[in-house]
């Protein structure tokens, strides 16, 4: 699709991908502070499901976003 001359992709898709690596950046940092305290404590089902939340929201916004495209 993007290889296609003239092709300029929709706003929607735009700010979804934008939010989207902004969200996955949040996750990234999130992981980061898990590993840190992995070494010294125990990680919790509700850290590790916050995480899982993000990377959830962000599949679910792209796929709409390139469904309606």
């Amino acid at each position: 699709m993007a290889a296609s001359e003239g092709y300029s992709p929709t706003k929607e898709m735009v700010n979804a991908m934008v939010q989207s690596s902004e969200r996955l950046e949040g996750a990234a940092s999130l992981l980061a502070m898990l590993e840190d305290k992995a070494g010294d404590e125990q990680i919790t089902a509700s850290e590790l499901s916050a995480v899982r939340c993000i990377v959830e929201t962000c599949a679910a916004d792209l796929d709409a976003a390139w469904a309606r495209a």
